[in-house]
């Protein structure tokens, strides 16, 4: 039952993700109960050269249900709490179990995991809501594969949309 959804990097640059469309379809899915709850959803987007702040590649896909009262953070780094304020703005609101999803596994989606398990977070993981992009080494499949075999009942538990929000 975590109380805040984060959802990283799910941004127009990133137009290969493997399963894109599912993904966002489960994202979005997940959204819409956390938003029916009244519950906090917080978009990640990452800033570095091709992908500017405000540009095209810079933005949201346009298929996610992002609302401009959602809370939003820019990140420079694979971590989400890295000079972004996301740290003091969960503590600040009493979020201590926290929702991740997004893109990519072994980088943002990965970093801001373990981080998030440093600092102290109860981790939910939207595993169906999560991808990445095949590599010159390995699947977008083995690469997702092989984090959420590290990830399970170590850094968090994995989650799916019928897992109730109550």
């Amino acid at each position: 039952m975590a109380q805040a959804l984060i959802v990283i990097d799910m941004q127009q640059a990133l137009q290969e993700l493997a399963q894109r469309d599912q993904v966002i379809d489960t994202i979005n899915h997940r959204i819409d109960q956390y938003r029916a709850l009244n519950r906090p959803i917080i978009f990640i987007q990452h800033t570095e050269p091709g992908m500017e702040v405000a540009s095209q590649n810079w933005q949201l896909f346009p298929e996610i249900h992002a609302q401009g009262t959602d809370t939003y953070f820019i990140k420079t780094q694979p971590d989400s709490f890295y000079q972004t304020g996301l740290e003091s703005f969960l503590k600040m609101n009493q979020l201590r179990h926290i929702e991740i999803c997004g893109a990519q596994v072994e980088f943002c989606v990965d970093t801001t995991t373990r981080i998030a398990f440093h600092l102290g977070f109860k981790i939910d993981l939207l595993i169906d809501g999560i991808t990445t992009m095949d590599t010159n080494y390995l699947s977008a499949s083995m690469i997702k594969q092989h984090h959420a075999h590290i990830w399970e009942h170590r850094f968090g538990e994995f989650v799916d949309v019928t897992t109730p929000l109550n």
